[in-house]
Formats: C-alpha cells, sequence, structure tokens
C-alpha cells in the first residue's frame, strides 16, 4: 500500500471520535471516508467536518467496499462485538481500550487479526511511551517481582458521563480502568488466579451507582503478587495515586511526580529515554503499510491479558471466590 492513502471509518460521534478525526487529519497517508453514529445529529455534524460519508449503522461502515481500517469509538460494550466485524471483513481495526467487555470476544479478535493478517491495535499509550520503555529495562535490571501496588483515590466533584459508573455498559472499574492494569501485565506476565472485590454506594437496576472501591489482587505466573485499589466518587479535597513494583534488588516508585527506583545504593530517577516517538495513530497506519507486524499481535495478547484480569475480577466479586485461569 505504500504511496496510496489508506481509507479509514470512525465509529462513534464523542470526543474520541472528533479527537481521532483530528489527529488522522494530521497525517498525509491516511483518509477518513466515512463516520458511523447512532446518534444521527453528532454524527452527521463529525462526517461534515472530514467531508467523510455518514452512516447510521456500525455494520454498513464495517462492510464498506475499498475500505483499509476501521476506528472504534464506541461504549465499552460493543468494541468487542464491532471489532469482531471488522476483522471478519478483513479490515485493520484501532479500538479505544478494553479491547472488549467479554473474554470470549477478546479472544476471537485476537485470533482473527493473527490468522487474518491484520493489524488490531488496542489504546494502550505504553506501545510509544518511552517512559514506559525505561521502566521495561530498569525492570529487567531488578531481578524477580515480589509485589505490585496501585492506589487512585478520585473525589466525587465535578461531572462525568453517565455511562462510565455504569456496570453492563463500561464493567466494574477495573475494566474501565484497565489502562491501570496493561502496563503491569506488559512488565510482569501474565497471571494464575484473580480475587477482587468492590463497594457500590448507590446502586441501581439499571447498573449505574455513585461512588465505589474496587480492590482487585492477583498471582502472576511468573511469580509475585499484584495488587489494585481504585476509589471513586469519595470524599477527598485531591487525587491520589501511587504505584510501586517491589522486586528482589530493588523498588521503582511513582507517586505522581515521575519514577525513582531505591535500592540499598540510594535513589536515583527513571528518566524516559530520549529520542521521538510516534504516535498510536501513527503507529497503527504504520504497521498496516508494512503488510503487518508481529509487535501488533504481541501488544494485543497483552491487551487481551489485561481484560481477563478486569473481567475474572468481576467474576470473582460476583462469585465471592478467587477464579483461577484456565491457560
Amino acid at each position: 500500500m505504500t504511496g496510496k492513502k489508506l481509507k479509514i471509518g470512525i465509529i462513534g460521534s464523542g470526543g474520541m471520535a472528533r479527537h481521532h478525526v483530528d489527529g488522522f487529519g494530521k497525517i498525509d497517508s491516511v483518509e477518513v471516508v466515512a463516520i458511523a453514529s447512532r446518534n444521527a445529529q453528532t454524527g452527521a455534524q463529525l462526517a461534515e467536518t472530514c467531508s467523510a460519508k455518514f452512516l447510521s449503522d456500525w455494520n454498513d461502515l464495517v462492510q464498506h467496499e475499498g475500505l483499509d481500517g476501521v476506528v472504534i469509538c464506541t461504549h465499552n460494550n460493543s468494541h468487542g462485538e464491532i471489532a469482531v466485524a471488522a476483522l471478519r471483513a478483513d479490515k485493520h481495526v484501532f479500538t479505544e481500550y478494553p479491547l472488549a467487555r467479554s473474554i470470549d470476544e477478546g479472544e476471537e479478535a485476537v485470533r482473527l487479526a493473527k490468522s487474518n493478517r491484520r493489524v488490531l491495535r488496542v489504546s494502550h499509550s505504553e506501545a510509544v511511551s518511552n517512559s514506559h520503555k525505561a521502566i521495561k529495562r530498569k525492570v529487567g535490571e531488578l531481578g524477580q517481582l515480589l509485589l505490585t501496588s496501585f492506589l487512585r483515590l478520585t473525589a466525587g466533584r465535578g461531572g462525568r458521563p453517565e455511562i462510565l459508573f455504569n456496570l453492563p455498559i463500561s464493567g466494574p472499574p477495573a475494566h474501565f480502568f484497565v489502562y491501570h492494569i496493561y502496563p503491569i501485565i506488559d512488565l510482569f506476565g501474565g497471571v494464575e488466579w484473580v480475587e477482587a472485590g468492590a463497594v457500590y454506594e448507590g446502586l441501581t437496576d439499571n447498573g449505574g451507582y455513585h461512588r465505589f472501591v474496587n480492590s482487585v489482587t492477583v498471582g502472576f505466573k511468573a511469580g509475585g503478587i499484584g495488587q489494585w485499589t481504585w476509589s471513586g466518587g469519595i470524599e477527598i479535597n485531591a487525587a491520589e495515586q501511587h504505584q510501586r513494583y517491589v522486586l528482589t534488588d530493588g523498588a521503582l516508585i511513582n507517586t505522581g511526580s515521575g519514577w525513582t527506583c531505591s535500592t540499598r545504593s540510594g535513589i536515583e530517577d527513571v528518566l524516559p529515554f530520549d529520542g521521538p516517538s510516534l504516535s498510536l495513530q501513527e503507529l497503527w497506519l504504520d504497521e498496516i503499510q508494512e503488510g503487518g507486524s508481529n509487535a501488533a499481535h504481541a501488544d494485543a495478547a497483552i491487551a487481551l491479558e489485561a481484560i481477563k484480569v478486569s473481567l475474572y475480577a468481576e467474576q470473582s466479586m460476583q462469585e465471592n471466590r478467587r477464579i483461577a485461569l484456565v491457560n
């Protein structure tokens, strides 16, 4: 496809869809030719901004002839269904995280991408992050993992989309915060078991709620324990976030102002690698132009492992037991 503009379609017409219209509009090698949205007003408006065709049904966009790729910017509960349909239609796929709302859909999307030699990219920024690359190298110098811990506390003030705090649509907090799980899976590999708990205040019949606490603990296949805790909508003056990777030869610590490495010999800053970095959009397009990418397949597999943690965590909450992952 070198020298030829790639033609893509975007599904959705919310904030992320507008973000991608703007982003792809700055790249010479691609053209947005179609927008699909169930919201006819915002969808048609977005299509007009990029001189694209508007379609009211995403199925029509997926089957659109001459389309090279599909960008998915819908609610969490439709990512997997659309990705599978697009891959079956022989399209490349870029989807916002999480990869899917069910493990079966996620597994099928990853399988189809590999068997059809299509590029499946999930919007986890670590794939192009110079900071994450530096952390990954440092992890490799510090021995075996003992513990990863993550804590996020978020105040209740301010507006938020109604679909965010909604279990059927967005999944539990562990699922819509899967971008906190993904980098740890990338660093330390898959898990053997998952345990989780949750408290929801103001839970309604349709699955909406006002505040929450969600905790997840995992045992990694390669050894070590992982822990995540999220709490949102709580009475706290300012948001807090803390993250630590504890290994046999040192610890990596991030309290919000950057990463440091602590060992018996002292503390040092872990600085991002120097040099330019592609955007995820550019990376996806380059991989399509190159006819596929082993790196893309590997990254999609990591995104799948991340949703296995979040979705088996959901099962653990529902059944009040540890879930052993099937290898």
